[in-house]
């Protein structure tokens, strides 16, 4: 069983023309779905067939309990507390060009995470955007502790460039170090905002791995082996919303069964791929 632990939050989608003017009203179209890669993970978990758990703090608020309910509507086991107010992501897509913009709201809080039952768990996931705010990430450290003497193999998200900015590059070396993840899962902007070379794994991770959108997805290991994974053409993309999420979640599914880690990039091309079909992080339609 998966048991992920982090955000939930809702992500606006805005779709615009052109840049918008400043002092005059932008026309866009919208969408709102959820978001947070753990939940998101979870959910798309869920939608495959898996049962996982999700760990989390949502908003005392309407949104945090519609999001929670959603969520266990996909057949997710919810951990969720509610207290603060919710976080939101605003995604413009405007030229092409993506921007988001994050409040993580009450998702930084003290999810109960000493209470966690880890009867079952055989995998979990964490990004790293998890460690870069107390509490939270004191409280994900200190269950680390227990999913490590249990040999619970661990997957992290990459870190972002905001996120880099609250928890520093040797920092986060230095927590990859100490934890020994079975897998880093990042694209190329992230593994070489790192500080990593293009084909350099990261130190302490049994595998790294590099995405880059329709490019070939690179496994790294330390012993400087590298593989390429190609990716099949897609003839439609509707959303790219949670398309990272959509591969991860596959990948952790096929690392569950026992596969190496090119078969389960594979694998997480195939779910990426089904997401790429949806708005939003969804392999449901």
């Amino acid at each position: 069983m998966l048991l992920a632990i982090g955000d939930l939050l809702e992500e606006l989608l805005l779709q615009m023309k052109g840049a918008p003017v400043r002092g005059q009203d932008t026309s866009v179209r919208s969408a709102r779905v959820r978001g947070g890669s753990a939940a998101n993970v979870a959910a798309i978990d869920a939608e495959m067939g898996g049962t996982p758990r999700l760990v989390c703090q949502v908003g005392e608020d309407a949104l945090g309990h519609v999001l929670a309910d959603d969520i266990r509507s996909r057949g997710v086991q919810a951990d969720v507390r509610h207290a603060g107010a919710t976080g939101v992501i605003v995604t413009t897509v405007a030229l092409g060009v993506r921007s988001r913009l994050v409040d993580r709201g009450a998702s930084r809080g003290p999810a109960l995470l000493e209470d966690v039952d880890l009867t079952g768990v055989s995998q979990l996931y964490v990004a790293a955007s998890a460690f870069t705010e107390d509490p939270l990430a004191s409280a994900i450290e200190g269950l680390l502790a227990s999913i490590t003497d249990l040999r619970v193999p661990v997957v992290v998200g990459g870190p972002s460039a905001a996120d880099l900015e609250l928890l520093g590059v040797d920092a986060f070396a230095e927590l990859m170090r100490a934890l020994h993840p079975d897998a880093v899962v990042l694209n190329r902007a992230e593994h070489a905002s790192v500080g990593c070379q293009p084909r350099q794994a990261i130190a302490g991770a049994a595998v790294t791995i590099v995405t880059a959108g329709p490019r070939p997805t690179l496994v790294l290991d330390g012993s400087g082996r590298v593989e390429s994974v190609p990716v099949s053409p897609i003839d439609k993309i509707r959303d790219r919303t949670g398309t990272g999420d959509g591969f991860l979640a596959g990948f952790l599914a096929s690392r569950r069964t026992g596969a190496d880690a090119v078969s389960a990039c594979h694998a997480g091309h195939r779910v990426a791929a089904r997401v790429l079909q949806n708005v939003g992080p969804t392999v449901a339609r």
